[in-house]
């Protein structure tokens, strides 16, 4: 399971953000937010880059519970 949190520069939840990951080997997740600002999908851990509304925030190793600012 990957949960992703999205907070903003106060590190509070933003709710309704767009995150996608696109993982090493072409395949992609995408997920809207909820109202405490995570998202979740029953996928293993792997490489690949995250985006949130459509800017990279992270890229390498993405496993568990992360937080990225947006």
């Amino acid at each position: 399971m990957i949960t992703i949190r999205v907070v903003d520069s106060n590190r509070r939840g933003v709710s309704g953000a767009d995150v996608r990951i696109s993982w090493r080997g072409y395949t992609h997740s995408n997920g809207r937010t909820n109202s405490s600002g995570s998202v979740s999908w029953d996928v293993s851990s792997g490489s690949g880059t995250i985006y949130v509304d459509g800017t990279k925030v992270h890229e390498g190793q993405i496993r568990g519970t992360m937080t990225v600012q947006k």
